[in-house]
């Protein structure tokens, strides 16, 4: 309160003495005063001088809602860079193939990870790009929110929340290159990162700077330049995730082929310990306790022919071939061409199976 009084006497003394606003305001922040107490002081002094209180402008958005909308903003932005990055990382994994690092899982864990990353881009970032837009357009009516506390203490906020995702994004690459993974796997991981966080952090941290807050059109004309950037990104990200996992209905058929497989594997153990136990395959499927299985889309079962003695043919029909399936196909006894096939099997042997990985696309 003593301080109040002492900047309010100061101002009406400065004023009569015929002071400028100018010089009382650079005169009171050089000696420490904020500047948001000193105009408070100078919207005093006027008040008591007009007699009345300084009116209030009609239809400015309250800070709650302006909250909302930047809390929107960079949840969404989170959202969708981060699934960006994860795509790139998965496009790049696949690309620059490292046989000491993948898995004869990886095919169908990167196809949900690429289905993720994608879901994430279409929903995501048409959001932010909404709101965006709306929160520019407030701004251009109301220029004085680009002052807003609000949105610098959000945008830190973010600011720090990217920080953090670079650093821990350049840490997981480090830890791959540092246990033998190809160094050209880690630069081009460590390039998509830094573009990544570069554009949020000169965006966002651009735009906090005094000259842009007080040079209104060249800020909406880089928002305009970021708004064409990213979208230009975001949509050569998404035909490139497509362009490798397919349309959903080409990843329907290549689910329905694994599961023809899985199936198969499961007949041909059960048909191994039925062997070990009686030393004699079964007559029919029929005898197994996984009789029942059958083909996902025909429904049709599948076909079992004993050979003589410990061998057999367990047969399906294949919608595409195992090449396809899989774009680094590995030699194994499950690997079959598009239509009907047959896998000739022994019951005195264990099968390999290769789809059985819990998280299996």
């Amino acid at each position: 309160m003593v301080a109040t009084s002492t900047i309010n006497e100061f101002i009406d003394r400065a004023k009569a003495g015929g002071a400028s606003e100018e010089s009382v305001v650079g005169i009171l922040t050089a000696r420490g005063w904020p500047e948001k107490e000193v105009y408070e002081a100078l919207a005093t002094h006027y008040e008591r001088v007009a007699g009345m209180e300084i009116p209030r402008r009609e239809g400015v958005a309250t800070a709650a809602k302006d909250a909302f909308f930047y809390l929107l903003i960079f949840a969404t932005l989170a959202t969708w860079t981060i699934g960006l990055g994860s795509l790139a990382f998965t496009l790049i994994d696949r690309w620059i193939s490292d046989a000491l690092f993948s898995t004869p899982y990886s095919q169908g864990s990167d196809a949900f990870s690429i289905a993720a990353s994608l879901s994430s881009l279409l929903v995501a970032f048409p959001i932010f790009l909404l709101v965006s837009r709306s929160v520019v357009r407030d701004m251009r009516m109301h220029p004085e929110k680009l002052d807003s506390p609000v949105r610098k203490w959000l945008t830190y906020l973010a600011l720090v929340i990217a920080a953090g995702v670079l650093i821990g994004d350049l840490i997981t690459a480090l830890t791959y290159l540092l246990r033998g993974e190809l160094t050209s796997r880690f630069l081009a991981k460590a390039i998509v990162v830094l573009i990544l966080s570069g554009g949020v952090f000169y965006y966002y941290f651009g735009g906090l700077k005094k000259s842009e807050i007080s040079s209104a059109p060249g800020r909406m004309r880089r928002d305009g330049l970021m708004a064409v950037l990213s979208t230009f990104v975001v949509l050569v990200a998404v035909f490139l995730g497509f362009w490798s996992i397919g349309a959903p209905s080409n990843q329907r058929t290549l689910r329905a082929d694994r599961k023809r497989v899985q199936d198969l594997y499961q007949l041909s153990d059960q048909i191994r310990q039925r062997f070990y136990a009686g030393r004699k395959l079964p007559d029919h499927l029929d005898e197994l306790p996984s009789a029942a299985l059958a083909d996902p889309v025909t429904r049709i079962g599948y076909e079992y022919h004993p050979t003589g003695g410990s061998g057999y043919d367990l047969c399906a029909t294949f919608s595409l071939s195992s090449q396809q399936n899989d774009p680094n196909p590995r030699a194994s006894q499950w690997a079959h061409p598009a239509g009907h096939h047959c896998f000739h099997l022994s019951g005195a042997e264990s099968a390999e199976n290769p789809y059985t990985y819990p998280s299996d696309f």
